[in-house]
């Protein structure tokens, strides 16, 4: 929802600006997710339940979103869970980290205010990530880099990025002239 709302924000405050936010944030997701299929790691938690069930010895990681889950959302967490349950296969980079931080930095660029809650968010989401079980630190870590790679490789990959809409566009018209 962060980055999201981060994104509705600006386009809301600082319209001029949206177009370019919009970009470096699905490209940091696309990008993560591609690493996702090219590269499928697990998660503590599921590294840890996946070593206990071959019988290797596994350090005791438990999945503490479950557990505080349960008891925060009660009755509410079997539909919830069964529509936000893990991925066993999506852990490096993290996509929740490299979004709100993408999040944050396109805030600050935004103002200063909201730069700093965009920061003190995605710096608790980051600590919860790996509290909870869910990512590893270095899940973070190259997430952060993702995010910073975008945006300092995006500007320079925008000519490219324009002559494929371009040519998309084109081939649009012709399919809607034959059709």
């Amino acid at each position: 929802m962060v980055p999201h709302g981060s994104l509705l924000y600006i386009l809301m405050r600082r319209p001029e600006r949206f177009p370019r936010a919009a970009v470096m944030t699905y490209a940091v997701f696309d990008i993560g997710a591609s690493v996702y299929w090219l590269a499928p790691t697990a998660p503590p938690w599921y590294a840890a339940s996946l070593a206990e069930r071959e019988g290797h010895s596994a350090k005791d990681v438990r999945r503490m979103m479950v557990e505080y889950g349960e008891h925060f959302w009660r009755d509410g967490w079997g539909p919830l869970y069964s529509v936000f349950g893990g991925n066993p296969l999506a852990a490096m980079p993290s996509l929740h980290f490299a979004t709100s931080l993408m999040a944050a930095l396109l805030l600050a660029e935004a103002g200063p205010l909201t730069g700093a809650l965009g920061a003190t968010y995605a710096a608790v989401l980051g600590f919860a990530l790996v509290y909870l079980g869910e990512h590893y630190v270095v899940d973070l870590l190259a997430g952060a880099v993702l995010t910073g790679a975008v945006r300092r490789l995006g500007p320079h990959a925008e000519p490219a990025l324009a002559r494929f809409a371009r040519a998309m566009a084109a081939l649009e018209a012709v399919a809607h002239q034959e059709s």
